[in-house]
This record gives structure tokens, sequence and C-alpha cells, in this order.
């Protein structure tokens, strides 16, 4: 997926755009397998390993962590006071990402709410290292996540990510990638624009991001 930067003044046109627009069909596990193959022959020669309790998650602000593949992974996650469903949204994208790359099966993306655009974009972004044996390990931490904006079929979701932490390894020899990506490098504004369907269900219609936003 290109890394789109997020221009302030677009961000309203963005948000019509997803409010607006015609509703894309809701994705189902299996579709746009030709444009978007999901690395299911990697993870099919490999056994599935059971998937770990994650950390219960307070209803209160404050910061909350997520182990991810046995430890390999911690996902800190600070909550904002207000605990809006979009932002779970939001924060359910971001740990089905890490555990899809660390895990080397992007299966944990099929529970999210994406319409196919949507679908397609996360996809294309988790694959790019899962079918290269690529990994993750070290801690990530996903915080300021706020509603930006909202109308009545379409929002947009705001938060940080550093991943500074973490390293981008190679899966079968366990060194580190050279040279880590820019994303692992430096904090970054990541945004979900959503849109509400016929059925109510908010889902993620595409993402944007921008290197700035985010101090730390």
């Amino acid at each position: 997926m290109r890394r789109t930067a997020i221009v302030p003044f677009l961000a309203l046109n963005l948000l019509l755009v997803a409010g607006c627009g015609p509703a894309e069909r809701p994705y189902q596990p299996g579709e746009g397998a030709a444009s978007t193959p999901p690395s299911s022959a990697t993870a099919a020669a490999e056994p599935e390993q059971a998937e770990e309790p994650e950390a219960a998650e307070s209803e209160t602000p404050g910061a909350g962590t997520v182990s991810i593949g046995g430890g390999k992974l911690k996902v800190t996650i600070d909550w904002p006071a207000k605990r809006d469903p979009l932002i779970q949204l939001m924060a359910d994208y971001h740990l089905a990402t890490r555990k899809a790359i660390v895990s080397g099966s992007d299966r944990y993306l099929q529970d999210l709410d994406l319409e196919l655009t949507g679908a397609r974009e996360a996809y294309d972004w988790v694959t790019q290292y899962t079918e290269q044996d690529k990994s993750m390990k070290g801690t990530s931490r996903l915080y300021n996540l706020r509603v930006a904006a909202k109308l009545d079929k379409g929002a947009q979701v705001n938060a940080c990510v550093d991943d500074r932490g973490a390293r981008m390894i190679h899966t079968r020899t366990g060194k580190a990638v050279v040279p880590q990506p820019d994303w692992i490098r430096r904090p970054h504004l990541h945004a979900i624009l959503v849109h509400r369907g016929d059925d109510g269900v908010w889902r993620i219609r595409t993402f944007r991001y921008s290197w700035k936003g985010c101090p730390v």
C-alpha cells in the first residue's frame, strides 16, 4: 500500500468521499484473491500457532499492552479518556497487521471490518513482508488516538504510531533487515477513512499516512 501523505486542507474532502460516496460491498475472506493473493501458501506450509490470549482492555484511559507471538512483539496502546467505537476500529487494525507480520499469516485480517478497497490495501501492505519471510520483534506504540472528523456516514480516525522499539527481521535467520522500513525508523500519523454501511456497521474504506503530526 502506498503511504499517501495527509494534507490537512484535503481531510474534509477525503471525509466527504468516505461519507457521501457509494457504499462498497463489505469484504468477505477469500475475495479478491486474484489481485491480492493472501500468503496462504506460506501459512499452509507451517502449522499455525495458537493465538495467545490478549491483555484485557480497560474502558478507562491509560496504557494497555498486548503481547503478540509469545512476546516477540509487544504493542502498547494509549487509550483516550473517551473510547469511541471508531477508536477501537483503529486499534483492531493496528493489532491485526502486527499479528499478521509476526506470524506470517494474513488470517488475522479476516475479522476486520473492511470494504473491498480497504481490504486490498491491507492485504497488499501485509503480504509485502510475509511473502518475503519477514517478521517483527520488539515494541510498538499506538497513541493519540482520536476521531478527527465525523459525518453521518463517514469519519476519519487518526492515531500516532511509533515502531522505533521494533525491528523488522528475516524469519529464517532472525537477523535485522537492512535497511529497516521508514515506518519503523520514524513515528508517523496513521489515518483510516471509514464508511457506515446501510447495515449500520462502520468499515474501513482506505488509509492515509503522514510523517507530520506526531510529536514524541
